[in-house]
């Protein structure tokens, strides 16, 4: 591929890749949501994956054995549709956020304001 990213299945649910019986990440069918990912290569500057100050959270963005043993993406949280063409299609934000014109909005924000302008404790 000239671009090394991918487009993988992953449980609703759990966040977690949807694996084939030898234990590789499936790929997303034609216009099929699943998790956008970009490959790592640790020795390729352009394709490194630095991570986050906190190197817990930079784990939880890693995923290993994606389309062959022993290769590494990191997990881009957005949730993307290919179409028969190729062309890449947002779709939503995986956590507790979503995009809104352009910007990250957290859920937990719009529960509180939504709490707030209703004078209710909680809002879903």
């Amino acid at each position: 591929a000239v671009y090394p990213i991918a487009i993988i299945k992953v449980d609703e649910d759990t966040g977690e890749p949807i694996r084939d019986k030898r234990g590789l990440c499936q790929l997303a069918g034609v216009n099929e949501p699943g998790v956008f990912i970009g490959k790592i290569k640790p020795n390729n500057p352009a394709r490194a994956f630095l991570g986050y100050v906190d190197k817990e959270a930079s784990d939880k963005k890693i995923v290993k054995d994606v389309l062959s043993h022993g290769d590494s993406a990191f997990i881009s949280g957005d949730v993307l549709v290919s179409d028969e063409l190729g062309y890449l299609y947002f779709r939503d934000r995986t956590g507790d956020t979503f995009r809104w014109r352009g910007e990250n909005v957290s859920t937990t924000e719009v529960e509180a304001a939504i709490s707030r302008v209703a004078d209710q404790r909680d809002a879903v």
